[in-house]
């Protein structure tokens, strides 16, 4: 069998395989980022490579110009290499920048949240180091060691406790400062040392025993799991601060940017092997990161609380995912107990403990539980309801007396995948737009100031929300192409008509920056997606919107919400801008919560008891609501007296 060398630009990466192989799993194998919301089956158009020198076979033109072509573009997942090749990845299919942050960085401060720090006086975290000064046996008191400091710990920790075998056989020599002389031990009596105490369910084990007085230096990790981007923070469990901060892109991305991508690639080969180590040598970037900046060891690490969603839990844990996509989608475990840190190989302490946030079910995971917990709305009085808004829309709602969630499928658009001019929130990624109504003209801002390259999330909301307000779109998402025809464009691929928000001289890879038909019924699609399942829920506990006292908008994508333009289309229902709440990484406030409270750790777990689940695809009345919210904002437009107003005021 031939084999072929590929080099990758700008990486400067190289890898040799096979023939037969795509150039997509080249890149894979050379640990080069290429595009590929579509995990590489063709139906996203993203991967989109360059072919500099050699020559390529397959099918790749369904989501190229003419020019592209001429220019050597194809898509990798749908070409393989006939020679030795050289392949530039444009900038639109690469993870361009922000690989990796600190506490100061200003693109991830959406990763920040309200009540990351504890007051010290109520600190109670998980993990608790205890300084002991045992007394010194003699014939009188002849305890044993193990008994001596389990009376010791149980004083300051009632409750059952357990020891390991391996801590048990090391204590001698941490109660006593030894001396070896030719055949003998010389001892003297220290008695002085730092047990390190941890919750494992019904018990506490005390995980480890420290010479002399080491209470000084404990530190927990707490991790959000996203399905895009993986955050790590180091708190101090002595003062309850965050000492360092640190994210990076989820590696799995390679596989596909959405849970059900991932899960169908774990089903090749060792897949789940694959997706199980992409997330822990993320995680081990991330804690030598921070370890590094914090001055402090590996082994200071005590504990990991991780939330995420179900998916992304179960590939931390290694466990069997593929059920989770199929009827009656059952995962694995829902609230999977305390375990070794060491047992998927996350480095930290030797015996440190890995806690996960309990999960619903398949698609309600453990980031929902910690935005609850995080939220408080399981407390109050006040009905709320609690948004995060990304690939899935989980939605809950309820208050002290109930709760009750559900997933929308929304599909990556709001992700910046089935969307042509779509891409992730990285440079050169359109994230505002403003249309004039007078003369249609667009202004439009980018992440970082570079020229456009594509619309993130964000962009993509507001550019629905222009359109329809400037009379570019009606309600039912056709464009009115009379109104500036040289503003529009024909698509190459469907012949429908497509919007420039953003010309090809002006855009940062020689391409028209456009929306299309096509582009707009998916994003349609994704709103009412996820406002027919609030409306579901609302239904089914007997309130109307008007009940909803709070809307808590959790994630990154939500800090950047403009909730003007999620009401204008009908993402959200029409209610006061005051009673909505942005609450940033609730995933990681509610982990932190957790790893600074042994009350919130029994508290998550009581939430996740009281949680029901509406399963949407079995609830009669979900189509009727879906199919009503595929309009622009809605087709009952008493429900948004104020968007009635504002296009009555053009």
């Amino acid at each position: 069998m031939a084999s072929f060398r590929i080099r990758f630009y700008p990486d400067d990466c190289e890898t040799v395989v096979d023939e037969g192989k795509t150039l997509l799993e080249a890149a894979r194998e050379a640990n080069v980022y290429v595009g590929a919301i579509c995990g590489g089956e063709g139906s996203c158009g993203k991967c989109r490579v360059i072919v500099r020198q050699g020559d390529v076979e397959g099918e790749s033109t369904e989501f190229l110009t003419r020019g592209e072509i001429r220019r050597g573009y194809v898509l990798a997942c749908q070409v393989r290499p006939r020679s030795d090749l050289e392949v530039e990845v444009p900038p639109e299919s690469r993870l361009v920048g922000y690989e990796g942050i600190g506490t100061d960085s200003e693109r991830f401060r959406d990763f920040t949240h309200r009540g990351a720090e504890r007051p010290a006086e109520s600190l109670a975290p998980v993990i608790e180091k205890l300084y002991l000064c045992l007394p010194e046996p003699t014939l009188d008191n002849p305890t044993a060691d193990q008994e001596r400091l389990l009376e010791a710990v149980s004083k300051k920790r009632p409750g059952p406790l357990q020891i390991g075998l391996k801590i048990t056989r090391e204590l001698p020599r941490r109660l006593r400062n030894l001396e070896r002389k030719k055949s003998s031990w010389n001892w003297t009596w220290n008695g002085c040392a730092t047990a390190i105490v941890a919750p494992r369910t019904e018990v506490n084990e005390i995980l480890d025993v420290e010479s002399g007085d080491t209470s000084d230096r404990s530190f927990g990790l707490a991790l959000d799991i996203g399905t895009t981007t993986l955050v790590a923070h180091l708190v101090d469990l002595n003062t309850g601060t965050t000492r360092e901060a640190a994210a990076k892109y989820n590696s799995q991305i390679r596989y596909g940017a959405d849970v059900i991508s991932r899960i169908n690639s774990a089903r090749q080969g060792d897949g789940e092997g694959l997706m199980h180590r992409a997330i822990i040598q993320d995680l081990d970037t991330l804690i030598g990161d921070l370890v590094q900046r914090a001055h402090v060891g590996r082994k200071d690490i005590y504990c990991v609380v991780a939330a995420g969603n179900t998916a992304m839990l179960h590939f931390l844990l290694g466990l069997e995912a593929d059920l989770i996509r199929l009827t009656p989608f059952v995962p694995s475990a829902a609230s999977p107990p305390p375990v070794r840190a060491g047992e998927v190989s996350i480095g930290i302490h030797p015996r440190g403990i890995l806690y996960s946030m309990p999960m619903v079910g398949s698609f309600v995971g453990g980031d929902v539980t910690a935005g609850i917990l995080s939220s408080g709305m399981h407390r109050n009085d006040e009905i709320s309801l609690l948004l995060d808004i990304g690939t899935n829309g989980e939605v809950v709602l309820g208050n002290k007396e109930f709760l009750v969630s559900c997933s929308a499928s929304a599909g990556p658009a709001f992700e910046g995948g089935s969307v042509s001019c779509g891409m992730r929130a990285t440079s050169g990624a359109i994230d505002s737009v403003r249309i004039d109504p007078d003369d249609l003209s667009v202004s439009a801002t980018t992440i970082d100031g570079g020229a456009p390259l594509g619309l993130c999330g964000t962009g993509l909301l507001e550019a629905l929300s222009e359109m329809f307000l400037a009379g570019i779109l009606d309600r039912s998402g056709r464009f009115q192409v009379d109104l500036a025809p040289d503003r529009f464009r024909v698509s190459a691929d469907d012949g429908r008509p497509e919007f420039i928000l953003v010309p090809n001289q002006e855009s940062g890879n020689d391409r028209d920056v456009a929306i299309g038909e096509s582009d707009v019924e998916n994003l349609i699609r994704t709103k009412g997606s996820i406002y027919a399942a609030v409306d579901s829920l609302t239904c089914s506990v007997g309130i109307s919107f008007d009940d909803i006292q709070k809307i808590y908008i959790a994630g990154a994508f939500g800090n950047r919400l403009d909730v003007g333009s999620c009401i204008n289309i009908g993402l959200l229902p029409d209610l006061p801008p005051k009673r909505i709440e942005f609450i940033g990484n609730s995933s990681l406030a509610g982990a932190k919560a957790v790893m600074l409270s042994r009350r919130m750790l029994e508290e998550v777990h009581e939430i996740r008891d009281q949680i029901s689940y509406q399963e949407l695809m079995v609830d009669p009345g979900y189509m009727e609501k879906f199919t009503s919210a595929c309009f622009l904002p809605h087709t009952d437009l008493s429900r948004f007296p104020s968007v009635v107003q504002h296009l009555k005021g053009k």
